[in-house]
């Protein structure tokens, strides 16, 4: 019976740990509807997200914008956070 409850006790605190780790945010841009770049969002290559909605957030719908890739070319600009 200890060893049920042994290891029991080890996957408990297995999936605790495995349900409360956050994930990182990642944002994607897209001009004209291209993939052109991914970034990892906020403070320091070690922050995560536990509530997903403040990644999410961060996403940007269409919009006239300046492209990354050609010089003084306005695009339709989208930025999509997962």
């Amino acid at each position: 019976m200890k060893k049920v409850f042994g290891i029991c006790a080890i996957a408990l605190a297995g999936v605790m740990i495995f349900a409360s780790c956050g994930k990182k945010c990642t944002c994607t841009r897209y001009e004209d509807g291209d993939k052109v770049m991914s970034y990892e969002i906020g403070y320091g290559e070690n922050t995560r997200y536990f509530e997903k909605s403040a990644c999410t957030e961060q996403s940007e719908d269409k919009h006239q914008g300046y492209s990354y890739v050609v010089d003084n070319k306005l695009v339709d600009v989208e930025v999509k956070c997962k």
